[in-house]
């Protein structure tokens, strides 16, 4: 039993490697100025709010001459500066995460309607994303497997109407019931592609 059972662990245990990733920096310049806007940010939100906080002590220590303070004290006076520091932090995390993710989200979004064209057989019209835009090098990998379709269909539309003109040519020289297939035959070979926008 445990000879049979061992197999389909080491199976499973290949199944679930295959799933994860051999390489922790698959874009590492990306990565790396993903990790660097937000390190800013980190940083910079809790120096504003540590600035806030010492600032507002400063002034309201200065306003009451006092040299020891209640906590009470402390709590109120510090509460208006830490919830306007907060909340610019806030705001400004949120503007910065809805750059980065337009960054990412629209050339996803131009691939999608680029694949839509490809399912209507559009073959004319290049997926094109800002140079600012992540998956630059996808986006033109996907130019570059269209157009080689394009081409790819273009040359057997050629040779389809190519074979197409033989077919009438020997069908020319028949009667009969003969011609008639040789002709229906390269009717058809001039119809392939058509529904193709090259």
């Amino acid at each position: 039993m445990e000879a049979l059972q061992k197999p389909e662990e080491t199976h499973k245990i290949t199944r679930l490697s295959l799933l994860k990733r051999k390489q922790f920096w698959v874009d590492a310049p990306l990565q790396l100025q993903i990790l660097g806007y937000a390190l800013i940010l980190v940083t910079g939100s809790l120096l504003l709010v540590c600035f806030s906080m010492l600032r507002g002590l400063e002034q309201a220590s200065a306003q009451s001459r006092q040299i020891f303070h209640s906590l009470e004290w402390v709590r109120q006076t510090v509460s208006a500066p830490l919830l306007i520091a907060s909340s610019l932090s806030i705001l400004a995390v949120a503007v910065t995460t809805l750059l980065w993710s337009h960054r990412f989200a629209g050339p996803l979004r131009v691939l999608s309607a680029g694949i839509s064209r490809l399912r209507q057989l559009n073959f004319t019209v290049p997926t094109k994303v800002r140079t600012t835009d992540a998956h630059q090098e996808l986006v033109r990998e996907f130019n570059e497997m269209q157009e080689h379709l394009r081409a790819m269909l273009a040359d057997e539309r050629r040779k389809a109407h190519a074979g197409a003109v033989e077919l009438k040519h020997a069908a020319a020289k028949l009667h009969g019931d003969e011609k008639k297939r040789l002709e229906t035959a390269a009717h058809e070979l001039e119809k392939f592609g058509e529904a193709f926008k090259l």
